[in-house]
């Protein structure tokens, strides 16, 4: 599979192709680890030098198989049959997408981004071991989401994860974007995303953490909660990596996005003419900590940070 090209993507969402999240997915993706152990290039410490940033994100912050899980498991219940072709919207080297293709052989998807540099990397690295018949399954289309094309319609489920929908700052363009993703979906199809939230989404601050990779070699991820202007609830934030030797990589990742409500975005799914918007919210186990399950709720504590999930259908 090559990447599909198209010279009508727009450059209204340059950040796709950085395929950036905020501190709490990098607790959700130390729980369930990507086993791509394949993408450093050298022995000893890992370093800016000798290991690619893409990777560093992918061992920071990314969890395909938590995510698969979920939706997989949800769209079942919604719909009573399994998911078999899925897009992936800003799916930057598209993890989620050459995971889904992984998992049953009948299951095709579709990646969408306006970064070609990182669509081809994701090819390289990541489906470099998929089989002819794997590789036809995994389609990596180099387009605007807002307009994603032909081969991007009739799926099943949409994901947006990432918050990386939160680029869009106006309420015009979500709209027109959710209006986008119900004309590509099937009948029953269903769109999923996920969503920050809590009063400490606009605090400006950082947050470092110890990434282990999987090889056992480690590093620091620091999640930057850069500025935060309350009037246009616009925040700007950055990734920095930093090692046990050498100098560190600042900004290896930066976007500038709006900070959304879960209630303005319910409100926009379903002006965008979908029935149902669900919130799903994190269960506690007994010491009351997040155990990794994700219901459907209409209330929820008012913690400080948390991710939920959203899904839209009908």
């Amino acid at each position: 599979m090559t990447v599909v090209d198209s010279s009508a993507a727009r450059t209204t969402s340059k950040h796709v192709a950085q395929m950036l999240e905020s501190k709490p997915v990098a607790k959700r993706a130390a729980k369930a680890r990507t086993k791509t152990g394949k993408g450093t290039r050298a022995a000893g410490p890992i370093t800016r030098d000798n290991t690619e940033k893409l990777w560093l994100y992918i061992w920071s912050v990314q969890c395909p198989e938590a995510e698969i899980d979920f939706v997989t498991d949800r769209f079942k219940k919604l719909t009573g049959r399994p998911l078999r072709r899925l897009r992936e919207d800003f799916c930057g080297a598209a993890a989620t997408s050459a995971y889904f293709v992984q998992q049953h052989a009948e299951n095709v998807a579709i990646g969408v981004d306006l970064h070609k540099p990182t669509l081809t990397w994701g090819l390289k690295n990541l489906a470099k071991d998929f089989t002819n018949e794997q590789r036809e399954r995994l389609v990596l289309l180099h387009k605007n989401v807002l307009d994603p094309g032909p081969q991007a319609r009739s799926v099943d489920a949409v994901l947006a994860m990432n918050f990386s929908y939160w680029i869009f700052q106006e309420r015009e363009t979500m709209l027109q974007y959710f209006r986008s993703v119900k004309k590509s979906l099937k009948s029953d199809g269903v769109f999923f995303m996920d969503i920050h939230g809590g009063y400490e989404t606009t605090k400006e601050q950082q947050e470092p953490r110890w990434i282990k990779a999987p090889d056992g070699r480690r590093f620091r991820y620091i999640w930057d909660q850069n500025k935060f202007n309350p009037v246009t609830s616009e925040t700007q934030c950055f990734i920095h990596f930093e090692f046990e030797k050498g100098p560190a990589l600042q900004k290896a990742f930066s976007y500038t996005w709006r900070v959304w409500t879960v209630r303005e975005i319910r409100e926009l799914l379903l002006e965008a003419g979908f029935k149902h918007a669900t919130f799903y919210g994190e269960n506690e186990d007994e010491k009351g900590k997040g155990n990794g399950v994700y219901t459907p709720k209409t209330r929820y504590d008012a913690d400080a940070s948390f991710i939920a999930y959203l899904s839209a259908h009908g």
